[in-house]
């Protein structure tokens, strides 16, 4: 009797484990921009997806694929629980590219990386890189390693102060036959563009704006055509050239 007794629990064990150790509930830790329906999503893991069956490795391959993601991890917990921890990429500007047969502002990472389209939000906030030409644009395209120098500059601007890439309008890149491109920059608050080199920093891009400024006090920003950074001197361009 208790042999019969002890196979009837084995059998019922049997039947009841695997199906209470399936994936049931979802903890989404990271997402700012996403929902966490999109990272559960983008995970490629279904609730009642059996708890063992599932590779955190492969969860973690699967949203690290979506543009969005610059890394993310998974764990599981017993008995029905699996955590999705992801970083987000951070824009750094946007650029101009065609998506679906329209012209879209899409954001762009420090890593070059298109990853995502531009709210109209964002669009204002973050500067727009021009110059550049997309072939055959999708979500999750890279730009020329050539703008990396540009690119990492401006993710150092964007950790340091932010608010400094919203105070340009537009990052022009003009390709040079040897080097890193040269930059006109266009302020949002003068009319006067700004060249400098490929390797901006919070501080150059802060002494643009005070010479700027300075300029519009004396009331002389109307006769100046341009300003130059890329020598370490600043110099200013009107109907004469002319150092500062």
């Amino acid at each position: 009797m208790l042999a019969a007794a002890a196979i009837a629990f084995a059998a019922l064990l049997v039947a009841l484990v695997p199906s209470s150790l399936r994936i049931t509930r979802f903890e989404v830790s990271g997402a700012q921009a996403m929902t966490d329906a999109e990272v559960v999503s983008a995970a490629l893991v279904r609730t009642g997806d059996s708890f063992f069956s599932v590779n955190t490795s492969r969860v973690r391959a699967a949203l690290e694929s979506d543009p969005r993601v610059f890394s993310a991890s998974a764990r599981k917990v017993l008995p029905n629980l699996l955590k999705l921890a992801i970083k987000e990429r951070r824009a750094v500007a946007t650029a101009i590219a065609s998506v679906d047969g329209r012209p879209a502002a899409v954001k762009i990472d420090a890593e070059g990386v298109a990853f995502a389209a531009a709210s109209a939000d964002e669009a204002v906030a973050l500067p727009v890189l021009s110059g550049l030409r997309f072939e055959d644009f999708r979500v999750g395209a890279r730009l020329p390693s050539s703008l990396s120098s540009l690119l990492a500059s401006l993710g150092r601007i964007r950790d340091e102060d932010p608010l400094l890439l919203s105070a340009f309008s537009e990052i022009r890149v003009v390709r040079q036959s040897k080097g890193d491109p040269e930059l006109v920059l266009y302020p949002m608050s003068a009319r006067i563009p700004v060249r400098a080199g490929s390797d901006l920093s919070a501080q150059s891009l802060r002494s643009m704006i005070l010479v700027l400024d300075v300029l519009g006090t004396k009331g002389i920003a109307l006769s100046v055509e341009e300003l130059d950074f890329r020598s370490g001197t600043v110099v200013y361009r009107g109907k004469e050239d002319h150092s500062g």
